[in-house]
This record gives C-alpha cells, structure tokens and sequence, in this order.
C-alpha cells in the first residue's frame, strides 16, 4: 500500500530524534505545576509508559508538538525553568558524565558544544573570544519561532545551573571568580523577546543574570571561567565518555541512510539564508570534502539540494502567502531581489508575478 504524502513527510522529518527522558521530565513538570500531562500525549506515536525505557527516542516532530502543548498548559507558569532545575547532569547520560569529568570548564563546554545535537538536535551552539569574554550564541536549526523562545530558556537555564553545580567552587576562587550572593561574576545569559512575566519569581533562584530584549541569544562568559577546574575532574573518564558520545553521534549519523536526503530535510526545516556546505558539514560532524563526496555517490550537489529546496520554499510562499516577492526575496535569505529573481525564472521558466498570477506549475519536486 502507498504510504501517504503526510505520512511520508513525517517520517522524512522524523530523521532527527530527541532522548524520550526529556519529554518524561517535561511531562512530569507539567503535572507537578498542577496540569492535565495525559493531554501532551493525544495522536503521539508514543505514551507515558514507553517514555521510562532509558534508551527511548522520539521523532522531533513528535516532540515539538508535545512541547507546543505543554506550552499552552503551563508556559505562564515558568515551564522553562522548572524544567531547568529537574534536568540533573545524570539525565543527560555520557554528555552529562563528559562534562562532569572535564579537566576544565574549557574542555565541558567543548563537549556540549559538539554533542548537543544528541540531546537538543534543535540547536546548535558557535563560540567566539573576545579580550576577556567568551560568547556562546544558541542556535536555532527548525524554523519554529513560537517554541524557540521557550527552548532558548531552558537550555539556556540548564547550562547556567549545571555550570553553578559542576565547577570546582575552590579553584574558581582562586582565579577571583567566587559566587557572589549566589551569582556567578561576570556571566550572564541574553535573549530575545520580552521579559516573561514569571521571570522575577525564579531570578533569585538562578545562579546568573538574565536580560531580555537581546540581539541574540547567547551566554557570556568572563574568558577566565574557562581554565577553571571542573569538581569532579578526571581527564580519563572524560575521554571515555567523550569516545561513547562520538560513537553514538556517528551511529546516530549512520542510521539517517540517505546522507543527500538528511541535508535536504535539515536545509528544509531551517530559516533563510541557508547554511554553507562548510557550515552543514560541521552540522553532521564531517569535513566539507566527506560531504561533497558522499552526496556525489547519490549523483547529487549541495547546490543542487539547495537550489531544490530555495525552489519549493519559494513557489509556497508565492502559493499560500501574501507576502510580496521583495519580502519573499529577503525571508529567503536573498539580498538583492533582481538575483531571486533570476534564480526563480532559472527554476521555474516563468517570473515570480507570472507565477503568481495563476499560470501552470511545476509542483515543489519531494526528494533531492
């Protein structure tokens, strides 16, 4: 029997899984706030009980539709947070053990850095130095603006209290990094959007400062911060647990099969303008000459898995929206119209306005 279009397009998103534990522990907060959690379950592929096996995963969309409920239920109630706070180093399993034996705080940060995706394939996080700052700028990979907020917050939350938790309390202060008035100096988080209501009850309670109405979001570090010791630090346990997070990120990489159906997919679910081959390489952890290479053996190009989906972007905007073309153009990640322009004759024979005008065309093609 043919599998439907929908069903299709759920599988092809369900590439990317999240650790059923995370959903557990959100369920469990919804209820604890005093919420109905059997609610976040409703047409899911999965339930309460299947979330207690250790090693369960749950498609991405599966999860951002429970998330968005959850949301709903409890969102004005400081979700994010309390959800922070029950997210304990051991839930993250060998990511949470490679952080917590790190040497440094240097050596933590790079393994969240790399392994996120294994817990939060959501997100990605870029680190740049300054003179005496680190900024870590969270990510989004899904263009799902009404949830990023909430996911910014809470891993935004989690990583300032497992910092706070995990750092040799000593030798930070020896380095004059001391808590002060339960506050680590110097470190602060930043995100967009407005000050959330409930943020005033949980202030006092998180170890750092958080100010909205940012540019970005991200996490700002005093550059000190990054030689200080970890409290459980052994630089061999750590690189056990970093060699079992590796092998699972290449596991989980292997079992996406069709490498050039992978991109396409992540290219799909990500806003304008759309990511260099050097930048997706980095996303699935292999050089750019890999990528090039394991797509030509599927007889295609990253250019031409981007121009396939800038193609079907650009024809549902024109389809469903009313946006103009100089809009479409600029949300697609194009600077100059008169160079969408041309790349949209180039795909479709026609101009954007002839297109929308109602002529025939070719239907947005369902595979790289």
């Amino acid at each position: 029997m043919a599998i439907p279009e929908s069903e299709k397009e759920r599988q092809m998103l369900g590439l990317f899984l999240v650790p059923g534990v995370y959903m557990r522990v959100l369920a469990q907060t919804v209820r604890q706030l005093g919420h109905n959690d059997r609610r976040l379950y409703e047409g899911l592929g999965f339930s309460a009980e299947d979330l207690k096996a250790n090693d369960s995963r749950v498609f991405v969309t599966d999860a951002t539709v429970m998330a968005e409920r959850a949301l709903q239920l409890a969102g004005n109630d400081g979700l994010s947070f309390m959800v922070a706070r029950e997210l304990r180093v051991t839930i993250h399993g060998t990511l949470g053990l490679a952080a917590l034996t790190s040497p440094t705080f240097a050596d933590a940060l790079d393994s969240v850095r790399r392994y996120l995706q294994l817990r939060a394939p959501f997100l990605s996080m870029s680190q740049s130095e300054s003179d005496d700052q680190v900024l870590v700028k969270l990510c989004t990979e899904f263009d799902a603006p009404g949830l990023y907020p909430f996911l910014s917050e809470t891993v935004s939350a989690t990583l300032v209290l497992l910092t706070e938790q995990l750092l040799d309390r000593s030798d930070a202060a020896r380095r004059g990094l001391a808590l002060e008035n339960g506050k680590l100096p110097g470190v602060s988080v930043r995100l967009g959007g407005p000050e959330p209501a409930y943020y005033r009850r949980f202030s006092e309670q998180l170890p750092v400062r958080f100010h909205y109405n940012q540019p970005d979001d991200m996490l700002v570090l005093p550059k000190a911060l990054l030689d200080v010791r970890m409290r459980l630090a052994d630089a061999e346990a750590s690189r056990m647990a970093r060699d079992e997070c590796e092998f699972e990120l290449q596991k989980a990489l292997k079992e996406q099969g069709d490498l050039a159906l992978a991109v396409r997919n992540m290219l799909r679910l990500m806003p304008g303008p759309l990511p260099t081959l050097e930048a997706m390489a980095e996303r699935f952890c292999v050089s750019s000459r890999t990528l090039k290479r394991r797509l030509a053996e599927r007889e295609t190009s990253y250019r031409e898995i981007v121009e396939s989906v800038l193609k079907d972007r650009a024809i549902q905007l024109l389809r469903y929206t009313n946006q103009s073309v100089s809009e479409i153009a600029y949300e697609m990640g194009y600077a100059d119209l008169s160079n969408f322009s041309r790349a949209f004759r180039k795909w479709t024979g026609k101009s954007a306005r002839e297109f929308r005008e109602g002529s025939p065309d070719p239907a947005p093609e369902l595979g790289p």
